[in-house]
């Protein structure tokens, strides 16, 4: 493919033609380029290719003739090809744009400057207006280096590899996978494992799923165009039920039981919970007292309550296991389900407490009746589910949990807005 750069400035397109895959290219003669300097054509005695609008206004208009004069030179004879005006105006470059020229035998590129170019050279000589987003440049020279580039990289011999420009990004309509190289790791960062398993199906499956999940979390758009298969569209389903899932934060001055935390929550919810920062937090889970609480979502303190601490409380609290005090529960009874106290309690410490409410009926094996009557029932492994009166009239809704298994189960339930 020839392309032809029209402009008043070669040698800021020089610079770029001769550097990298494309100085490799024209090299090699993969491809042709020609920058053609566009003020020789100027019959104006200072060969300047600019004058004042008519009908008044700020700034310059680039002279219709020696435009149409440059354009005429770079067509020659027998020109096939498309000539094409950089300018704000035209439609939006992209991959597909990109692609449609690439089926060209030659280019003209005519690099716009100043306020603009005398309509009547775009009417006669412009095959096609381009634009390469929507933002203002001082002139057209590197939207024609862009266009450029990305066209020589899609015809053969111009990269190293014929697969590099059908898997780099929206090649295949989606984003490019996540690259690595030597070393395998680096300040505590590693190289996924799939990777490094010499298993090519696996390493190919792997990047595909990265590129659909990349393209869904930046540019969802991009996926009503492009083509995807049975594992594909499985995906977006799943990252699509990924979005009514609640967002939690743990916090913790200790990374290591965050990690803990998180990895246990996301095992007992089988993935049923994303994890993000505080801002973007449906849920704050604050690990110790004195970590900071945001004020913008929902929060389980998981530290026992100081005196007078819990009617100051955001959310529940929620008791690491083993240190579960009954006395809570009277700080939460006029607040139903709202409030609920999890916690990890002994055998003993579950039969002093039924010692302290009205008489506890047991029900079961599996399930408590909210019903009129007000019953907890003794799940089998302990567990426990009560809606129940103390002695002073106070009422109270809670679940004991001997184990940390059903205390993160416990949690997972109240992040998933169980009550």
């Amino acid at each position: 493919m020839i392309f032809k750069l029209l402009t008043i400035f070669p040698d800021m397109l020089q610079a770029v033609l001769s550097q990298s895959i494309l100085g490799r290219a024209l090299k090699s003669g993969a491809i042709q380029a020609e920058v053609v300097d566009i003020r020789p054509f100027s019959l104006q005695k200072h060969k300047n290719t600019d004058d004042a609008p008519f009908g008044g206004g700020a700034g310059m208009v680039m002279l219709a003739q020696p435009v149409m004069d440059a354009v005429k030179y770079a067509m020659g004879e027998n020109f096939r090809g498309r000539r094409i005006y950089l300018s704000p105006k035209g439609r939006r470059f992209d991959q597909k744009t990109a692609e449609e020229l690439a089926r060209e035998e030659s280019l003209i590129l005519l690099c716009g400057h100043y306020e603009g170019l005398d309509q009547r050279a775009i009417d006669s000589c412009i095959d096609e207006e381009i634009s390469v987003g929507d933002y203002v440049l001082t002139g057209g020279e590197l939207g024609a280096l862009i266009i450029t580039d990305a066209v020589a990289r899609l015809l053969p011999g111009v990269l190293g590899s014929d697969e590099s420009s059908v898997d780099e990004s929206f090649s295949s309509g989606l984003l490019e996978y996540p690259q690595y190289t030597r070393p395998r790791e680096l300040k505590g960062l590693s190289v996924p494992d799939v990777l490094l398993g010499g298993d090519q199906k696996k390493i190919d499956r792997w990047r595909r799923d990265e590129a659909v999940r990349l393209t869904w979390a930046r540019r969802r758009e991009l996926l009503k165009s492009a083509f995807l298969d049975r594992e594909d569209r499985a995906l977006v389903r799943f990252l699509r039920a990924q979005e009514s899932k609640p967002r939690v934060c743990v916090l913790s001055w200790d990374e290591a039981k965050v990690r803990r935390l998180q990895y246990a929550l996301l095992e007992e919810s089988e993935g049923m919970i994303r994890f993000c920062g505080p801002e973007e937090a449906d849920w704050a889970v604050c690990l110790e007292r004195g970590t900071p609480v945001p004020a913008n979502c929902k929060t389980i303190l998981c530290f026992p309550p100081e005196e007078g601490e819990a009617d100051d409380a955001p959310g529940p609290i929620f008791c690491p296991p083993y240190a579960f005090d009954p006395e809570l529960m009277r700080l939460y009874g006029d607040e139903g389900v709202r409030k609920i106290v999890f916690g990890g309690i002994s055998e003993a410490e579950f039969t002093d407490l039924s010692a302290r409410i009205l008489p506890i009926r047991k029900r079961g094996p599996r399930f408590a009746d909210y019903g009129k009557s007000r019953r907890a029932v003794l799940l089998d492994g302990g567990e426990a589910r009560c809606s129940c009166t103390f002695y002073d009239g106070t009422e109270a809704h809670f679940m004991l949990v001997p184990e940390p298994r059903a205390w993160v189960k416990a949690l997972c339930s109240v992040l998933a807005g169980a009550e």
